[in-house]
């Protein structure tokens, strides 16, 4: 059942439509693929500020599992003020949280596997589409998106969220590692717009910086509230799908989402939000991310990495190839 869910999962998040990332056509085979002949003749490497091929942060970003953690990841983000506000007042999640979610990693694979001029005009992008939101919330507190802290936030969870999932669901990252992925996910930032001043010099401090946020920072809003619905009960993600198909791997689905994203919000979040939490729970999640373990260890290469990342990762291949 927890085999069928997972493969359901990936096959939905790729065929739900999204802006795809500029690609450059290359020669095809009658397979269509790739020529053999573009294998054979290295590219010369196109000009990059942040991490590229090889590093933690392509290994950690492009993680499949990371579908199973990332709704506790958008709790963490939304449970901030600012951005609760902004998403609730702004944001079409709640009517269509699909294209929400393909939208999200479209723009996160560009800007953190994209060469510099595909990289630089996202992040051009998202600053404009976040200068025009802003308001009051439903407390009367001013917000605005593009407030250096709350920008900020919400790109240092995905470092939370890349090291946890490897933590929950496969071999945890060594000290080093995590050293070594987090001051590349801040170089990511830097390319992002997020000031460089808001994120904390190394992982320790990151730690620290994390802790206070949760304890003084975040709390309970509508848009946590509707990220947690539409992790619990999942609308279709297209209406092709018909209701008596869609139900039955609703629920399903949606029960195993839950037990990820309330297991794995940190405690005093979970608590915060009243997210009953027993021990029986915590068995069923250790049992549930063994079987994913198992399974991820199994599946071929593709299959291991979101459908939006492969062509970045066969465009590098291609390029080292001389």
């Amino acid at each position: 059942m927890l085999v069928f869910d997972l493969i359901a999962g990936l096959v939905i998040v790729g065929i739900v439509p999204g802006p795809a990332a500029p690609r450059r056509r290359r020669p095809l085979t009658a397979a269509g693929g790739p020529s053999l002949g573009s294998a054979h003749v290295a590219r010369p490497a196109r000009p990059r500020s942040a991490p590229g091929p090889g590093s933690l942060t392509w290994e950690l970003l492009g993680d499949v599992r990371g579908l199973l953690m990332a709704p506790a990841t958008l709790v963490l983000q939304v449970a901030h003020p600012v951005v609760g506000a902004g998403v609730a007042q702004h944001s079409r999640f709640r009517t269509d949280p699909w294209r929400r979610l393909t939208r999200t990693i479209s723009s996160t694979v560009r800007f953190t596997y994209g060469t510099d001029a595909v990289a630089g005009p996202e992040a051009a992008r998202l600053r404009h589409l976040h200068a025009g939101i802003a308001g009051t919330d439903d407390r009367g507190r001013p917000y605005r998106a593009l407030d250096p802290a709350a920008y900020a936030w919400v790109h240092l969870t995905l470092a939370h969220f890349a090291v946890d999932v490897r933590r929950v669901l496969g071999r945890p990252l060594t000290p080093a590692q995590r050293a070594a992925f987090y001051a590349e996910w801040r170089r990511v930032g830097l390319r992002l717009g997020v000031a460089d001043a808001e994120m904390p010099p190394d992982w320790p401090a990151f730690l620290d910086y994390f802790d206070a946020v949760l304890h003084t920072t975040l709390e309970d809003n509508q848009s946590v509230r509707d990220v947690l619905d539409v992790v619990r009960r999942p609308p279709p993600p297209t209406r092709r799908i018909p209701d008596a198909l869609w139900d039955p791997l609703a629920v399903r689905a949606g029960t195993l989402q839950t037990l990820f994203t309330v297991g794995t919000l940190p405690t005093p979040m979970r608590e915060r939000l009243a997210l009953a939490w027993t021990d029986a729970d915590q068995r069923r999640l250790e049992q549930r991310a063994s079987v994913v373990r198992g399974l991820f260890s199994a599946l071929p290469a593709p299959l291991r990495t979101y459908p939006q990342v492969l062509p970045h990762v066969l465009e590098a291949r291609f390029t080292s190839v001389g």
